[in-house]
């Protein structure tokens, strides 16, 4: 599971790493005034390159720019001069299963720069003195500071179930750290054991969604990975090309349906959506509003198979706005691929 930026700081504050003041948009109103970096808070990479983080003094103009891009939700944080810029991150290395950081130059082409350097950290020893020592005198910076954000990052890793924790960059002003951007990912399997702590710090916990991107122009959504396939090979054997497959799984509610429903309608590729969904466990009537939720964000054809525990109630809020519900599979994946 993928961390907004925001929710990345608000970890880094749990475990000790200095971020810029900030604020949320929504919900705050009340911009504050001067030099501000205003940040699209979105599950993907490149902003910068994208012009979705903006150096300005009118906090409210650039939301106002954003907004028409499609942008929802933005971080406004303070703006903090600094000397130099890099890059550090934390993750299980895959040879020794131990937590290994990698250090580099930071800035939006780190990838593309390749000097990027590994320190492998067992976690019998632990990030000790030295470890920050070595790295602080690449970074010109305090080593006590470094010691302090290594350890957050590796605290992270160990205790937060999180696959990736990346800063980046990592800035260094007067020999001190403060991380102006963040990068989070946690293990799905995780979220059962750190979920709640998760959201007793605020931090949106989403359901895991089996997701997988395809080649095809047509978004598939089902409950239970039988059923999904399926309805995938009558696409496919109707003449149609499937974008993705993703299993929502049993039991989703209506944010959950709501969020991978957005999933497969932000991808680019996807120019209609068809729902093959039966409720056991699953209602829906949680199902409709989900649906209904995301097409008011994105707005793009969907056609859905509603069928089982609260169908009626389901299909009476799908109809009510304007989204055409099928009893027929067949019926719907030709309407589908006729349109």
């Amino acid at each position: 599971m993928k961390l907004y930026e925001y929710e990345g700081k608000i970890l880094f504050r749990k475990v000790g790493i200095k971020t810029p003041n900030s604020l949320l948009v929504p919900p705050a109103n009340d911009l504050p005034k001067g030099k501000v970096v205003v940040k699209a808070q979105l599950l993907e990479g490149g902003r910068g390159k994208r012009g979705l983080v903006r150096i300005t003094e009118d906090a409210s103009e650039a939301i106002k720019q954003m907004r028409e891009e499609g942008v929802e939700k933005f971080l406004v944080e303070e703006y903090v001069p600094h000397e130099y810029e890099f890059y550090l991150s934390c993750m299980v290395d895959r040879d020794s299963q131990e937590p290994m950081f990698a250090i580099g130059k930071g800035g939006i082409n780190v990838e593309e720069e390749g000097d990027i350097r590994t320190r492998v950290v067992s976690m019998e020893r632990g990030v000790r003195f030295f470890d920050a020592l070595e790295v602080s005198k690449f970074m010109k910076a305090n080593p006590e500071e470094v010691m302090m954000v290594m350890r957050g990052l590796y605290e992270l890793v160990l205790n937060y179930g999180v696959e990736l924790a990346e800063i980046n960059p990592l800035a260094v002003k007067d020999g001190s750290l403060i991380a102006l951007d963040s990068k989070v990912i946690i293990e799905d399997n995780s979220l059962i054991r750190i979920g709640e702590t998760l959201k007793s710090l605020g931090i949106h916990v989403e359901r895991p969604s089996a997701y997988v991107e395809l080649d095809g122009d047509i978004g598939i959504i089902g409950n239970g990975a039988g059923l999904t396939m399926a309805t995938m090979d009558m696409v496919k054997i109707a003449g149609g090309s499937p974008a993705d497959f993703l299993d929502v799984g049993g039991g989703a509610d209506r944010n959950h349906v709501k969020e991978s429903m957005l999933k497969v309608l932000r991808n680019p590729k996807v120019k209609k959506v068809i729902a093959n969904i039966y409720g056991g466990i699953t209602r829906c009537d949680e199902v409709a509003l989900g649906v209904v939720d995301a097409l008011k964000e994105i707005n793009k054809p969907v056609y859905i198979r509603l069928s089982g525990t609260n169908e009626e109630q389901g299909e009476r809020i799908l109809e009510e706005n304007n989204v055409k519900v099928y009893h027929d599979v067949p019926k719907m994946i030709g309407d589908a691929l006729r349109s």
